[in-house]
């Protein structure tokens, strides 16, 4: 009898170098919003709220983001 070789799986990596970069990305938001809880006044045109400083920071990045993935899936 002869024995076929058996073939051998391919071996992915743990975590790809992207998802490695995003979940240092996250890390670092995490710490920038335990760092930055003091309170800040926020203006924009007309209207003047107090809020905690990381959310000062985070609503326009989502915003940033989702235009960005606007203008992106428009090109497709």
């Amino acid at each position: 009898m002869s024995s076929t070789p058996k073939p051998t799986p391919k071996r992915t990596p743990a975590l790809r170098p992207k998802q490695i970069a995003g979940l240092l990305l996250i890390l670092l938001a995490v710490v920038f919003a335990v760092e930055n809880t003091r309170r800040t006044k926020i203006r924009f045109i007309v209207p003047q709220v107090t809020g905690p400083l990381w959310l000062a920071v985070l609503v326009p990045l989502v915003l940033g983001f989702a235009a960005g993935a606007l203008v992106v899936h428009r090109r497709r």
